[in-house]
């Protein structure tokens, strides 16, 4: 999910922002087509700010991607050592 370029990483499904659904545009349209936000209505079309949030969504996911090697890492590498 760390790429978040039309057609690439979670850039061709939805992804769930608290109450809001953000579904990106196509990776075949245009620049000038956004993605929209949606929470219990009708989708409202991104087009200022989809550039912001589609930046957002990219640190979010290199940060989560990391926060998980780091923590596999870390339970491989324990210092701790059983005692028989």
């Amino acid at each position: 999910m760390a790429s978040q370029q039309r057609g690439g990483g979670a850039a061709g499904h939805a992804v769930t922002l608290g109450p809001y659904t953000y579904i990106p545009a196509p990776a075949h349209c245009s620049a000038s087509v956004g993605g929209t936000l949606t929470k219990d209505g009708p989708p409202v079309t991104l087009r200022a700010t989809e550039p912001i949030l589609r930046h957002f969504l990219d640190v979010m996911a290199e940060l989560e991607e990391d926060l998980a090697r780091r923590w596999i890492g870390s339970h491989s590498a324990s210092g701790f050592t059983p005692t028989k």
